[in-house]
């Protein structure tokens, strides 16, 4: 299990502790008052009495006196009460938003430690969702790195495999599934981040294919440097795309003149 994985159960656990700590306690004081009870009227010893409370049926009805037959009758009903109450907490807990987000996660999380040769997605911005969009056209097994809560939310109930988390850090690229990973694409928008990441890749998976987002050409040669296999600098490409454009169209100007 990932180390991100963990705080998720805790996380889990917590939910249903504050939605079952009230029948839980009532419910073991109940347990002691019955015990004692038990114990008085029919001089039993604390294990049998507790017994009693979740086996009546192991009361000889011949063989206790009738107030004790009554108490029973209290208990078994008062048993019942409790279970539903319980059973309700339980429900309303799985139920609930906190719930059901709780169990996607855990589902993600598995999800993910199922994967093989997927790539590593850092950074859901204006170019992390492009890329995602040709990911899931070209049914490509990804999982998103994104350090905003909400966005993390959304893309889970979108059905997109993601760790929230700091991509710098080695946990949170491990819990993506970093040593399985085929690739990683980073593209933050801060060059210092994607270069500190890119290093950290290699160091985890030396056989990452690396693909990278860079702002100054200066930091795009430290990525090379670095261990990246691709560096796109978004404003040189599209300066690149904008000149062939001009470089069709050049001619009919020319022509016009």
């Amino acid at each position: 299990m990932s180390r991100i994985a963990h705080p998720r159960i805790r996380s889990l656990l917590r939910i249903f502790l504050r939605q079952l700590w009230l029948p839980i306690v009532l419910f073991t004081a109940f347990n002691a008052l019955c015990v004692i009870v038990y114990m008085k009227l029919e001089r039993l010893r604390w294990q049998e009495a507790l017994f009693w409370i979740t086996h009546p049926h192991a009361i000889h009805i011949n063989e206790v006196h009738d107030g004790t037959l009554f108490f029973a009758l209290l208990v078994y009903g008062a048993v019942f009460a409790f279970q539903i109450w319980i059973a309700e907490r339980v429900l309303v807990t799985i139920f609930s938003r906190q719930g059901v987000e709780a169990w996607k996660s855990m589902f993600n999380d598995a999800r993910i430690q199922e994967l093989m040769d997927h790539l590593i997605i850092c950074g859901y911005g204006q170019v992390g969702r492009t890329v995602v969009d040709q990911l899931q056209r070209l049914g490509i097994p990804f999982v998103l790195i994104e350090t905003n809560e909400g966005i993390c939310q959304q893309a889970l109930k979108e059905g997109i495999l993601v760790v929230q988390g700091d991509a710098k850090r080695h946990a949170v690229l491990q819990a993506a599934g970093i040593e399985r990973a085929l690739g990683i694409c980073i593209v933050i928008d801060n060059d210092a981040d994607n270069l500190y990441i890119t290093v950290t890749a290699k160091s985890l998976n030396s056989r990452l294919k690396i693909i990278t987002r860079a702002g100054r050409q200066r930091y795009a040669q430290a990525m090379m440097s670095s261990g990246a296999d691709e560096v796109i600098i978004p404003e040189y490409e599209g300066g690149l795309m904008v000149g062939r454009m001009v470089e069709k169209y050049a001619p009919i100007h020319t022509k016009l003149k």
